[in-house]
């Protein structure tokens, strides 16, 4: 008998005594949110990076011609602007032109900005490059400066958008 009075007095000792459990430590920490540890340095709240936008203004080149707006040009507009230019680029846009010399050759200059500066991009008359769904980078020739010729007179070559059978559009040289 003294067995079973020990048995009970333990039982309803381990009952009183959990029922002064804090909620948050009740099966693991689902019921009241998970244990903190006190002595643990506070946490610092995530920090989001603002995203970047790419937009892009045509060139204004010419086929064998050249010629159009610099890059740099391009640049030092948006930075009087108040525009912030975290990269640059050269690059077409895309659609195919019909091959002579003094056409449009599709050639664009591409920003990426933050997306807090697109207003004001925009109001320069830049323009998304989500609007050019086919829109790819190129290199900008004459030896990596900002030129926005196609011609580079050391290696005398124009380079036009074509788009073969197989629905690859790439570029072709002459």
């Amino acid at each position: 008998m003294s067995f079973i009075r020990v048995g009970g007095i333990v039982l309803m000792s381990s009952l009183l005594l959990s029922a002064c459990m804090p909620p948050d430590m009740v099966n693991g920490g689902v019921i009241g949110g998970p244990w903190v540890n006190p002595w643990a340095p506070p946490q610092q709240p995530p920090v989001y990076a603002e995203p970047d936008v790419d937009v892009y203004k045509y060139q204004g080149s010419r086929q064998c011609e050249g010629g159009g707006v610099p890059m740099a040009s391009m640049q030092q507009q948006l930075q009087m602007a108040g525009v912030q230019i975290k990269g640059s680029s050269c690059g077409m846009d895309g659609r195919m032109y019909p091959a002579f010399c003094g056409g449009a050759d599709g050639r664009i200059n591409i920003f990426t900005i933050p997306a807090s500066n697109v207003n004001a991009a925009l109001g320069q008359g830049f323009a998304p490059l989500g609007n050019l769904p086919g829109a790819q980078r190129s290199s900008c020739f004459s030896g990596g400066t900002s030129s926005s010729s196609y011609y580079d007179a050391a290696t005398p070559s124009t380079t036009y958008p074509y788009s073969g059978s197989s629905g690859d559009a790439s570029y072709y040289s002459y």
